[in-house]
């Protein structure tokens, strides 16, 4: 996982040339080890550990659906899978954040939940109501920066209907 985030964050094109070569001759604690990877990890740990906490503080789950803001907390990203993490008995999750470029209504399922996947939404379906996509289990809707009134209330909206469809679940 520690090797995961820094891959998924390097910017670096030289980076996984160099790393792929490593991986078939070392275990991976050596390859985090090395003088190219290990200065990566300390900081992405550190902002890791902070946007958990933030959604933590922010995120509320009701009737099987987490919903979050942390659009006052500008972030370029964060681990999608931070909800379900905090929630693990959840089925959705809501996410309302905003970067330098957009404001993003991030819309996911849980892929540890027990609930049927034939029973579930289409979140696809529901994100290209509003301008976004994906797929069946995940999707988004970006608004431009100026936008966060039409995102937070796009947001509120799949709140309500995914907690519905929650109640449909406890039923």
């Amino acid at each position: 996982m520690k090797l995961t985030l820094i891959i998924e964050s390097s910017q670096d094109p030289e980076f996984i040339p160099r790393l792929i070569p490593l991986l078939t001759e070392m275990p991976l604690e050596k390859v985090l080890e090395q003088s190219f990877v290990a200065p990566l990890l300390q900081p992405l740990l550190q902002r890791h550990q902070q946007a958990l906490e933030l959604i933590r503080s922010r995120a509320e789950e009701r009737d099987g659906t987490i919903f979050f803001d942390i659009t006052d907390h500008p972030l370029e990203g964060f681990n999608k899978f931070i909800p379900y993490y905090l929630f693990p008995h959840a089925i959705y999750s809501i996410g309302l954040s905003k970067s330098s470029f957009r404001t993003k209504v991030a819309v996911g399922s849980n892929p540890w939940t027990k609930v049927d996947p034939a029973t579930m939404v289409n979140l696809a379906e529901i994100c290209e109501r509003y301008g976004g996509g994906g797929h069946a289990r995940v999707g988004a809707i970006s608004f431009p920066p100026d936008r966060e009134v039409d995102a937070r209330a796009a947001a509120k909206e799949i709140v309500a209907e995914l907690r519905a469809e929650g109640r449909k679940h406890k039923a």
